[in-house]
């Protein structure tokens, strides 16, 4: 039986995700819905902001006092013996402080189905992607250096991370069709975006989608021409709408 914290928690997400899902969303095809040019190179492009973010995050980890993280530090000398021999040992149940096992693992997790969910993949299949990202990326690859699998963080991480990142999802459809904007404020609202999707922020607001040449389909540009004829000289607005 779930303690009144993790019940709590529970009821939160579903009563925020019936809130969103009432909320009018974009049209695919809207101004205000990102939609990438190419779904798999999105995703391969995210998942490698993952990694980084994941080793750096294992750096600050490492940096933090061992009655918070629960990893031996004296253990982190032989990488490659101590990494085989932790993911040669069956999943425990860990000790980890409840802040981590059910705040910053569950968000994580939401980060992770956030990826292909705003690539264009469905509900399910971000899911399995945050189930494999949660246990490769994570458990059984980065913090495999410092300890032993745990069950919580297999099946939490996905498991209320998929619920949440869905919230995620539909609050940040919410937040486009306002114009960037949360209680009338575009800052509340770009930080709110920032929060939810860190990783997709980078991709589309820095521009390192556009970069490795994925953009927004639904992207609107215009270009004025100067044009001259018979009937004397103008301008001429050329309108390109990429679908």
């Amino acid at each position: 039986m779930y303690p009144p914290l993790h019940r709590i928690l529970l009821l939160l997400c579903f009563s925020v995700l019936l809130l969103f899902s009432n909320e009018p969303t974009p049209h695919p095809h809207s101004k205000d819905f990102y939609q990438p040019s190419d779904k798999l190179t999105y995703l391969a492009l995210s998942s490698g902001v993952i990694l980084g973010g994941t080793l750096v995050g294992a750096g600050v980890l490492y940096l933090m006092p061992e009655s918070v993280t629960n990893w031996n530090k004296d253990e982190i000398v032989n990488l490659g013996a101590n990494w085989k021999r932790k993911i040669s040992q069956s999943p425990v149940v860990d000790a980890d402080d409840w802040f981590l096992n059910w705040v910053t693992h569950p968000y994580w997790g939401a980060v992770y189905y956030m990826q292909p969910r705003v690539a264009g993949f469905s509900w399910s299949e971000s899911a399995l992607y945050s189930i494999l990202a949660s246990a490769f990326f994570w458990e059984y690859g980065v913090e495999a250096f410092a300890e032993i699998p745990s069950w919580q963080d297999l099946i939490i991480t996905p498991a209320i991370g998929s619920l949440i990142g869905e919230l995620f999802y539909r609050a940040t459809l919410s937040i486009h069709a306002k114009q960037d904007t949360l209680l009338g404020s575009r800052i509340l609202g770009k930080s709110a975006l920032l929060l939810m999707d860190p990783v997709g922020f980078i991709m589309q607001n820095f521009g390192l989608a556009h970069l490795f040449g994925v953009y927004n389909k639904n992207d609107i540009s215009g270009v004025i021409i100067p044009i001259s004829g018979r009937s004397g000289t103008g301008l001429s607005l050329q309108i390109a709408m990429r679908f």
